[in-house]
């Protein structure tokens, strides 16, 4: 009998949250016998010390390309005794070519309206563009050098967005025809990225770049009241469309030319059909970390036992509020709050003070040391644990504008979504079960509305007739994105 040549797989990770999403594909990987994973990084991330060994634990390794210094990280040692000796791969160009988004007529079409933007500029702004187009051509000569060195036969990102180098990933892998997949649990949204950059000087033109801007690429312009914003700063934004490699909306994530998109529910499907993407494209096979809360619901009525008795709470019975507490964003965006500990303060005593709840917060990865001994001194209970482990414990959630939301009403839990930092978001808006509110008086209301036992009835009984649309809790979710990496038998 002749043995399938092992697979190798490359997992990029972006943000900590994603280390610990990869590492549970690397051991699926290391007990199937089936495939070996590599933990990739551009950046150097918090806690790089423990990723790399829990990373070696798992019999594989964590590269991070730069140091923690700032500088060039020593890649190559790292990855002693990880480079392929298999036949590399041959250039896309002789090989299938593996479909994106946007159809080879559309990019040609984008990219001569770039080049004719381009012919109009200055030399300066020339030379600030060729530049920017030489910068986006080195890397993904760099990431496709790599894929070919390591031997990669399939890719997985967290994330296909512009501001990442989520592109050099996906192009260096269309080339040698590579499988790239995106495995999305974020939430999709045109106007954040509006919202973020609507007054940054880097995104923002003078009245000639909007013209032409408007005239040859206006897929990228944002205009309103006192503000006119690309994307990305000019010479990038023009750099990607001459490449090649922009996406069909660049104020979308993972519009871009990733194979497939993993997504985590049906009401996440029906939103990204909404905003053009292909259906083909998209493949509803739910999201890893859903398999986390699938099976924290089958122990649920012990696990509730046994967080009562570590920490001290009431009875098991008396109904728990799992608070997922937002990071410090007053630097950037305006607040409810005069400061991070009123906001602090707020989430993690209130839901206990005036619905008599249970209370139990998960912290935000982004939140400082200096944080976390703020939610301590509050005397609120703090559970070092993804919000994944928790919700399927939960009879409400409190979260400010959070991807995981989907996951609570997944879970059947009624949720307060408290946009304290002035998102306007209009996701929930329209769903009985999520209780809208942007100050604190609001907040109030809602947890008095929480602390009446009938109402708070009506709201799960609400939670729990739609978790269908919201996710698919079977714990088979990363068993289905390791057959759409490898063989997209799904």
């Amino acid at each position: 009998m002749i043995l399938a040549e092992k697979k190798r797989l490359l997992c990029v990770v972006y943000e900590p949250g994603n280390f610990q999403v990869w590492l549970r594909l690397v051991y699926q990987g290391r007990e199937s016998g089936e495939f070996d994973a590599i933990l990739w990084s551009p950046y150097s991330l918090p806690d790089s010390d423990r990723y790399q060994t829990e990373a070696r634990a798992a019999g594989t390794v964590y590269v991070e390309e730069t140091s923690p210094a700032g500088g060039i990280a020593d890649i190559y040692s790292r990855l002693s005794g990880w480079f392929s000796a298999k036949p590399a791969r041959l250039p896309g160009d002789l090989l299938p070519h593996i479909s994106g988004t946007s159809t080879t007529s559309t990019s040609s079409e984008t990219t001569l309206k770039a080049w004719l933007l381009f012919a109009e500029l200055a030399p300066p702004e020339r030379y600030a563009v060729l530049c920017a187009v030489d910068r986006v051509r080195r890397r993904i000569s760099i990431c496709e050098d790599w894929l070919v060195k390591l031997g990669i036969d399939a890719v997985v990102l967290a994330e296909d967005n512009v501001e990442r180098d989520s592109y050099g990933w996906i192009e260096g892998a269309r080339r040698r025809g590579i499988r790239t997949v995106v495995s999305s649990y974020g939430a999709i949204s045109a106007q954040e990225a509006v919202t973020a950059y609507k007054h940054c000087p880097d995104h923002a033109l003078c009245p000639e770049l909007v013209a032409l801007v408007r005239s040859y690429l206006p897929h990228w312009l944002a205009e309103g009241e006192h503000f006119a914003i690309t994307r990305l700063p000019f010479s990038e934004m023009l750099a990607r469309e001459i490449t090649g490699v922009a996406p069909f909306n660049p104020w979308l994530v993972n519009s871009g030319h990733s194979h497939a998109i993993a997504l985590e529910s049906v009401a996440m499907e029906k939103v990204y059909r909404e905003f053009g993407f292909r259906p083909e494209k998209l493949k509803v096979i739910g999201h890893p970390l859903q398999d986390v809360i699938a099976g924290a619901a089958r122990d649920r009525v012990e696990k509730r036992k046994t967080i009562a008795a570590q920490y001290g709470l009431s009875s098991p019975d008396m109904p728990l509020a799992v608070v997922a507490m937002p990071p410090d964003q007053s630097s950037s965006r305006r607040c409810s709050y005069s400061t991070y500990a009123e906001l602090v303060a707020a989430f993690a005593r209130l839901p206990y003070e005036m619905a008599g709840l249970n209370v139990i917060v998960s912290p935000h990865p982004n939140i400082s040391d200096e944080g976390r001994a703020l939610i301590r001194a509050t005397g609120a209970i703090l559970i070092e644990t993804s919000v994944s482990d928790l919700l399927p414990l939960a009879d409400v959630y409190i979260a400010c504008v959070s991807s995981t939301i989907k996951w609570a009403l997944g879970c059947g839990v009624p949720t307060i979504n408290y946009d304290c930092y002035g998102y306007g978001y209009s996701d929930y808006l329209e769903t009985p079960q999520v209780i809208n509110v942007s100050n604190d008086s609001a907040f109030r209301d809602a947890l008095r509305v929480m602390a009446e036992p009938g109402e708070r009835k009506r709201l799960m009984d609400l939670a729990r007739q739609g978790t269908a649309d919201w996710g698919v809790f079977d714990g088979k979710a990363l068993d289905r994105l390791i057959r759409l990496l490898l063989d997209d038998d799904i």
